[in-house]
């Protein structure tokens, strides 16, 4: 090889490892998925993987960044999914509990007019990159944007009277949307067919047969649990439809199934048992042997829910038409088991806010555990991963430790662009405390 030759091939030798180390941005087009399964946990999940009984879930874990996800209290499912959607804390973001009494002494939900800053999906459409969100907590009016956005106003459209369909129109951006997914209701306004698609168990019968001597509907979640069937069930159709027919850089989708399950999973447990485990924590005579089957035996009522969750994550990780993108599975916070109960907020003293979980995979994704990864550190590492600024004044850090690029971070002040839709909604409000009111949350 001529000197002149070897000269040209070292230089561009170099300037592709430079491009390699550095992060300078491929001919490829980057995009996101962002799946939410409010209170998911990995003690409860990694008994199923252990048992054989999430083999996709399993696989998927050995082959993705993962981690204890860290969240904050109080814990309450729209403070810490705000935090998840914004990279801030809840003094920043302004969503601080699920309901607030207003000056008129009159108590409403936190919706999207209280948010004090701009969601990832705000961020990148002043960056023109089109987004999908579906269902994300305190997002009515949905926000406009260059994609699509169903607030979480609109799944309640399938349990609701059929004269009342109309009600939710503007519950979806852009308008014309709500004519294409008003038509997927019907399928989903039966509770029977529900549970048949998606295989979901009927709790409330599996509770009837265990207990024939109590009401299930002096349990407040069990007793909506139909309802709550129904909405997720819808949400996932809407979620597939719109995953494979619209163009987008970011989608996001918000599921509820493996919280609400939680909250009445203990009174679906064995009756000797749960007096024994009772009778542990009234004498102080709880060991850790005793705590740990008592999680197993909740795994395994949760055996058809994660099934069902671990359906859903496959068809979207093995959608050819997605092939190398990035995934970010989580959840907000899992459950603690203490005296007195099984949640994740108002907890006793010295018990912290228990973890969520976090997959992270996609084509330059380091597989193995990530160490210290929180909620707030999503929106950060995913406008990185876009080569684009990070938030300033946001509470995360980009995990760019999971990455096989090194990219230079870069920093921009962002700030909530009122979009004229902040206005309270009083439907909403009322459907939203009367949900609220029936989980137990206020």
């Amino acid at each position: 090889m001529k000197r002149r030759d070897f000269i040209k091939v070292t230089i561009a030798m170099n300037a592709a490892l430079a491009a390699l180390s550095c992060g300078i941005k491929s001919d490829k087009k980057i995009k996101v998925v962002m799946l939410g399964f409010d209170g998911a946990n990995w003690p409860t999940i990694d008994p199923l993987i252990k048992k054989g009984k999430l083999p996709f879930l399993k696989k998927f874990k050995e082959e993705s960044a993962w981690a204890y996800f860290k969240t904050f209290k109080p814990a309450k499912s729209n403070v810490v999914w705000t935090s998840i959607a914004t990279g801030k804390t809840m003094l920043k973001h302004g969503i601080l509990d699920f309901a607030y009494l207003r000056r008129s002494g009159i108590k409403v939900p936190y919706s999207k007019s209280e948010r004090k800053e701009p969601t990832l999906w705000q961020i990148l459409d002043t960056y023109n990159k089109r987004s999908v969100a579906i269902n994300w907590w305190v997002s009515h009016p949905p926000d406009e944007i260059n994609g699509v956005v169903l607030s979480d106003h609109f799944r309640r459209i399938a349990t609701s009277r059929p004269e009342r369909v109309m009600d939710f129109a503007d519950a979806v951006h852009p308008r014309d949307y709500f004519d294409k997914l008003k038509g997927f209701v019907q399928e989903n306004n039966d509770y029977q067919t529900v549970l048949k698609r998606t295989g979901l168990p009927d709790f409330i019968n599996e509770f009837q047969q265990m207990y024939p001597e109590r009401d299930y509907r002096k349990i407040p979640v069990l007793n909506h649990y139909s309802r709550f069937a129904r909405h997720d069930g819808m949400v996932e159709t809407i979620s597939d439809y719109l995953f494979n027919h619209v163009n987008f850089d970011f989608f996001a989708t918000y599921l509820r199934f493996p919280d609400i399950v939680q909250h009445f999973v203990t009174h679906l447990m064995d009756k000797e048992f749960k007096l024994g485990l009772k009778e542990a924590f009234s004498t102080n005579t709880i060991t850790q042997s005793v705590l740990d089957e008592a999680v197993e035996r909740i795994s395994n009522i949760l055996e058809p829910v994660y099934q069902y969750m671990e359906r859903m994550i496959e068809k979207y990780v093995n959608n050819k038409k997605h092939e190398n993108t990035y995934f970010f599975i989580m959840s907000d916070h899992g459950f603690s088991l203490y005296p007195g109960g099984f949640n994740h907020y108002n907890l006793p003293a010295g018990y912290d806010a228990p973890d969520g979980f976090l997959l992270i995979h996609g084509p330059e994704v380091k597989k193995g555990i990530i160490k210290n990864a929180s909620v707030f550190d999503l929106v950060p590492t995913i406008l990185s991963l876009y080569d684009l600024p990070v938030g300033k004044n946001m509470d995360g850090r980009v995990l760019k430790e999971i990455f096989t690029f090194n990219r230079k971070i870069k920093y921009k002040l962002y700030k909530l662009k009122k979009d004229g839709r902040m206005k309270r909604d009083k439907s909403y409000d009322k459907e939203s405390l009367e949900e609220l009111k029936s989980i137990g949350y206020i």
